[in-house]
């Protein structure tokens, strides 16, 4: 009875606006993934070549990443177990293909670039990955049967909650 009397406006706001708290917070992940990768990518150019090092920065920050998304994205969901591998490996396997392609098409078009330009390309290539990756997520590896996951919550906790019900 009290329910029908609050105002839908009451709701927290992660509630009222699950899908935006979620791109958000996501940035922040795929902000600091993104990072990581780059990180990674520099330390590695000082003994292999780009595409090498590219990989290896891939397969790791991606493992991070998706942990991270899973747990400050999507509220700790447990995803279907299958579906976050197939999501982990067609992401590296994208990443993969798609950054290092970027990489050689850099190394095509300037004379000797040098491991901060190559890394801050590949970094900007990665945004529209980035949202594909979670569309992906959001929908397919953490929703319940094609349903999108809630965000987590603010303190009040009640986003959350649901989304670990399911």
């Amino acid at each position: 009875m009290v329910e029908a009397m609050v105002s839908p406006s009451a709701a927290p706001f992660s509630a009222r606006h699950a899908f935006v708290v979620q791109l958000a917070r996501y940035a922040v992940v795929g902000g600091l993934g993104t990072a990581v990768n780059a990180l990674i990518y520099l330390i590695l150019r000082v003994w292999i070549d780009p595409v090498p090092a590219n990989l290896v920065a891939v397969v790791l920050s991606t493992i991070a990443s998706t942990e991270a998304n899973r747990q400050f994205t999507f509220g700790g969901a447990a995803g279907h177990r299958w579906r976050n591998y197939v999501q982990n490996a067609g992401t590296m396997v994208f990443y993969a293909f798609y950054s290092s392609t970027v990489l050689l098409i850099l190394a095509a078009l300037v004379d000797d670039p040098g491991p901060t330009l190559e890394a801050t390309c590949v970094a900007a290539a990665s945004a529209l990955g980035g949202l594909c990756r979670f569309l992906v997520m959001r929908y397919w590896v953490f929703g319940a049967r094609g349903e999108p996951v809630e965000a987590a919550p603010d303190e009040a906790g009640g986003a959350m909650a649901d989304a670990r019900s399911r």
